[in-house]
């Protein structure tokens, strides 16, 4: 059941919940609210940008090759929830990984041929909208801060917020508010 107050934790499958508006600094280590213990390591410089959005804070990420947050990896992934914000010249994705590429973007928000079908096949909406992520501009789409959401068709994999394996030039670029996978 549904209720104005519930919570993320309320419902089956949460794996991660990464929450700024719980900071006070960004320090080495962000952690995880879903009890699982999935708690995200720093790399880089990510900066906490306090009252960014109605008195809640936000993680800044610059697009450096060195900033991002990782956890353990998490391959049974099937909902997502971010409160993000991309800057035009984002090149990152959505989310990451050590070895995979399942969220992998080319200016729209899934890359045809390089990013999973689970995700590409998948339900994406921003602010609510139902978008079509193969034909939808991520970055003008997130220029401000959003909520997106994303229902796969099956199975992906994702351990970072936000760097693509060893791949220089696809870090996040932007802010990130929120962030909730589950496994169902």
């Amino acid at each position: 059941n549904f209720s104005f107050y519930s919570s993320p934790s309320d419902f089956d499958g949460l794996q991660l919940w990464l929450d700024a508006s719980d900071l006070s600094s960004a320090d080495s280590t962000w952690t995880d609210k879903s009890g699982n213990g999935n708690d995200a390591t720093k790399n880089g410089s990510p900066t906490l940008s306090a009252n960014a959005q109605n008195t809640h804070s936000v993680i800044r990420y610059t697009g450096n090759n060195a900033d991002y947050h990782e956890w353990s990896d998490i391959n049974d992934i099937r909902t997502i929830f971010w409160v993000v914000k991309a800057n035009s010249s984002n090149q990152g994705f959505l989310l990451g990984d050590d070895s995979q590429y399942h969220f992998h973007h080319n200016q729209v928000f899934w890359h045809s041929g390089h990013s999973s079908s689970n995700v590409r096949n998948g339900s994406l909406c921003v602010n609510g909208q139902s978008i079509n992520g193969l034909s939808t501009q991520m970055n003008s789409s997130l220029a401000n801060l959003s909520i997106v959401s994303l229902r796969t068709t099956g199975n992906v994999e994702a351990s970072r917020f936000s760097r693509d394996r060893t791949s220089n030039g696809r870090n996040w670029n932007g802010d990130l508010g929120e962030l909730m996978i589950y496994n169902s």
